[in-house]
C-alpha cells in the first residue's frame, strides 16, 4: 500500500517539530557522513578509527562526521595514496581541523605529485584564513606554496587586508617579514610601518617590523638613529606609558648606550620633572645613569669607592620609585635592589 506524498511530508514535518535543534544537526551530520563514505569512491578502504586506548587518556567529544573523515584519512595516509579522492579528503579534514599539520603535509605532497595549480591552492588558503586568521598551519602552508611558486604577486596586499582586520595578527606580520626578505620587497615598507604605528601606537608588531626593515636595509647609522629617536620621542610625548615606543627606543640606543644620547636623557628628565612618570621612563633613566657612571672618566669618579657610592644611590632611588610605580614587576625590581645591597 502506497502512502500519499502529502501524508509523508506532513509526517516528516511533525518529526522535525518534535526533535530538538541539536537532534536535527546530529541527524544531518550523520546523513552527510553516510553520503560521503557509503559511495563507491571509498568502499575499498578500511577506515582506521581510534582505539579506546588511544582516545582514553583525553577523550575529546567530536561529531560522527569528524570521526569518519579522520578514520578514512588515516587509511589513505597509511597507504600514502596519491589520488583525487585523497586530495578531496584532505580538504574535508582541514575544514574540520585546520590545525592538523599532518593533513597539510599530506595535502602538499598530493598537490605536488598530481601537478595541481598551486595558485588555486593559495586561494583556498585565503578562504581558510578568513575563517581562522591566526592558524599557524595554514600560514605555514601558504608560505611553502609561495616559495614553490616563487611568485609573491598579491601577497603584500593579502597581508595588508588581514592586518586591517587585526592590527596585531602575529602570523600576518611574520608572513610579511618573510615576503619582503625573501623577495627583496623593501620599497615602501618603512612608510607602511609608520602608517600602522599611526593607526595603533601600542602595536608591538608594527614597531618590531619597523626595526626589522631598517636593520635589514640602511642599518642604524647616526642619521637614521637620530631620525628614529625623534619619531619615537614624539610618540612618547603623546603616550608616555606606551611600552611599545619605549622598547623601540631602548633597542635603537642599545649599541652606543643610552647615556650617549644627551637629548634623550634630557627629554626623560623633563618628563620626570613634569610628573609624567611611567615605569618605562624610570627604567630608561635607571639604565642611562648606570651607563653614564660606568663610562665616566671625570676626576670626581676616579676613586672607585666614591663612584660605587653614587651608583648605589641612583640604583636604590630608582628601584624604590619603580617598586612604587610598577607593582606588577615588583619582584623583578626588588631583586635588583637586593643585588645592589649585597
Amino acid at each position: 500500500m502506497k502512502m500519499c506524498p502529502n501524508i509523508c511530508g506532513i509526517a516528516c514535518f511533525v518529526v522535525l517539530l518534535i526533535l530538538s535543534p541539536i537532534d536535527i544537526i546530529f541527524i544531518c551530520t550523520m546523513a552527510e557522513s553516510l553520503c560521503v563514505f557509503n559511495s563507491s569512491e571509498f568502499k575499498d578502504l578500511q577506515p582506521i578509527y581510534l582505539s579506546e586506548e588511544e582516545s582514553g587518556v583525553i577523550n575529546i567529544s567530536c561529531s560522527k562526521k569528524f570521526e569518519d573523515v579522520y578514520a578514512y584519512f588515516r587509511a589513505l595516509f597509511n597507504k600514502q595514496e596519491i589520488s583525487e579522492r585523497a586530495l578531496k579528503l584532505t580538504e574535508e579534514a582541514a575544514n574540520l581541523n585546520p590545525a592538523n599539520y599532518t593533513v597539510w603535509y599530506y595535502r602538499r605532497k598530493i598537490l605536488k605529485e598530481l601537478n595541481k595549480d598551486l595558485k588555486k591552492e593559495v586561494e583556498f588558503c585565503s578562504r581558510m584564513t578568513d575563517e581562522t586568521p591566526k592558524n599557524y598551519q595554514i600560514w605555514h602552508h601558504r608560505r611553502l606554496l609561495i616559495e614553490i611558486l616563487n611568485d609573491p604577486t598579491g601577497e603584500l596586499e593579502f597581508t595588508q587586508s588581514m592586518l586591517q582586520e587585526d592590527y596585531k595578527n602575529y602570523h600576518a606580520w611574520q608572513h610579511r617579514q618573510w615576503l619582503i626578505s625573501h623577495f627583496k620587497l623593501w620599497d615602501n615598507e618603512l612608510v607602511y610601518s609608520e602608517e600602522m604605528i599611526k593607526k595603533d601606537a601600542r602595536n608591538n608588531s608594527a614597531w618590531n617590523y619597523r626595526y626589522f626593515v631598517i636593520n635589514s636595509t640602511t642599518g642604524f647609522d647616526a642619521q637614521v638613529t637620530e631620525r628614529e629617536i625623534q619619531m619615537t620621542l614624539e610618540n612618547i610625548k603623546k603616550l608616555p606609558h606606551n611600552e611599545s615606543a619605549w622598547n623601540y627606543l631602548n633597542g635603537i640606543v642599545e649599541d652606543r648606550g643610552p647615556s650617549s644620547f644627551e637629548n634623550v636623557v634630557n627629554f626623560c628628565e623633563y618628563l620626570l620633572s613634569q610628573k609624567q612618570t611611567s615605569p618605562q621612563l624610570l627604567a630608561f633613566l635607571y639604565t642611562a645613569y648606570l651607563d653614564k657612571f660606568q663610562k665616566t672618566e671625570d676626576e670626581n669618579f676616579k676613586n672607585k669607592a666614591i663612584k660605587a657610592t653614587f651608583v648605589v644611590i641612583i640604583y636604590l632611588q630608582m628601584c624604590d620609585m619603580l617598586l612604587d610605580m610598577d607593582p606588577m614587576r615588583r619582584h623583578f625590581w626588588q631583586q635588583y635592589k637586593s643585588n645592589v645591597k649585597a
